[in-house]
């Protein structure tokens, strides 16, 4: 009789010990507003406890959406490095209309630090009135020049949206040498597409790489280049020419079709400069009335280069190398006074 009651005495305290523990788990809760015909939706989030095996998350999080009456419509989970008891500077969930279709998509904070802040995200699907899983896809992996072979939790770093071109920017800095900026858009509502990837890093012996892919339709490498440290940040430190490159790399991806265009002329040729100096690389000569696209303008000494990119394509028929690789563009520097507009 006496080990009975023990038994039971046991089994009670350890429900007790489950439930407190459960009563006890931080949870975090939010409403938000997807659309203006819709009601509004409780989120709750909650730490499964569950191990991660992702080596860059440390916690599996529950997302539950209920409805205003307390309703569990739909639940899901996500990788995060952050939990439901984070009281930092970034909100843990936002709504936001990320593909444009005048809804508001769940943003959910997966890393927060000093420099970057980083979300995952669920899309709102009009058709099936609920949200989608959390976004996945095969990812850019720069030193292979391929894309992964396996889907992982996409996630949007420092992001900018720019809806006159309904792009997505995601901003990744890590550390002063090394930089991932990719250009997102849609293709359709739901698949996401990196339409721009720009990589900053550093190649080692002193020198910078800088490396741009587009791949909206097809992949192209418009440049892979590396650069002297000294010149691309500056003995001083000032940045003059990483500011220049960075914003190439913005007119390239937002500029869309409106891309000023510039012949060479006044000359029978001209060297494209790897550098804005005569005395740097050539990296191909383009002949008279061969037509340029300007990326920045009245840049370096004397403001006097213009930055391009030269389409091989454009001039040539491309070899086989050129297209198995998807190299068939070239960026550099040619002097002002050798181009003229194209009317």
């Amino acid at each position: 009789m006496g080990k009975r009651l023990m038994t039971l005495l046991m089994i009670c305290l350890a429900v007790f010990s489950v439930a407190t523990a459960e009563s006890t788990a931080a949870v975090y809760e939010k409403t938000i507003n997807v659309h203006e015909s819709l009601s509004p939706y409780i989120i709750r989030i909650t730490d499964t406890g569950e191990d991660t095996a992702d080596m860059d998350s440390d916690n599996i999080l529950l997302v539950e959406v209920f409805s205003e009456n307390g309703e569990l419509l739909q639940s899901f989970t996500y990788f995060s490095n952050e939990s439901p008891e984070y009281d930092g500077a970034a909100a843990l969930v936002m709504a936001k209309d990320l593909n444009f279709d005048g809804y508001s998509d769940l943003m959910l904070l997966s890393a927060a630090g000093a420099q970057n802040v980083y979300y995952a995200f669920s899309l709102w699907d009009v058709e099936e009135q609920q949200f989608r899983p959390v976004y996945s896809d095969c990812v850019w992996l720069r030193e292979e020049a391929r894309f992964s072979d396996e889907a992982v939790q996409i996630e949007l770093c420092n992001l900018e949206i720019f809806p006159e071109q309904r792009m997505l920017l995601s901003s990744d800095p890590d550390g002063f040498y090394y930089l991932r900026e990719s250009f997102y858009m849609f293709d359709g509502t739901y698949y996401l597409v990196p339409k721009y990837i720009w990589d900053v890093y550093r190649a080692g012996d002193g020198m910078i790489g800088e490396t741009l892919i587009e791949s909206m339709t097809q992949l192209q490498i418009l440049w892979d280049e590396q650069y002297p440290e000294d010149w691309y940040y500056g003995q001083d430190g000032s940045g003059v020419v990483a500011s220049e490159r960075r914003n190439a790399v913005h007119e390239a991806a937002l500029s869309g079709a409106q891309k000023k265009r510039m012949r060479v002329a006044n000359v029978d040729w001209v060297n494209l400069r790897k550098q804005d100096s005569k005395a740097s690389p050539s990296l191909a000569k383009i002949n008279e009335g061969e037509n340029v696209t300007v990326l920045v303008d009245a840049c370096g000494p004397d403001n006097g280069w213009v930055r391009v990119l030269y389409s091989l394509g454009e001039h040539h028929t491309l070899s086989q190398d050129e297209l198995d690789t998807g190299r068939t563009t070239l960026t550099g520097y040619i002097w002002h006074s050798f181009l003229e507009p194209v009317e």
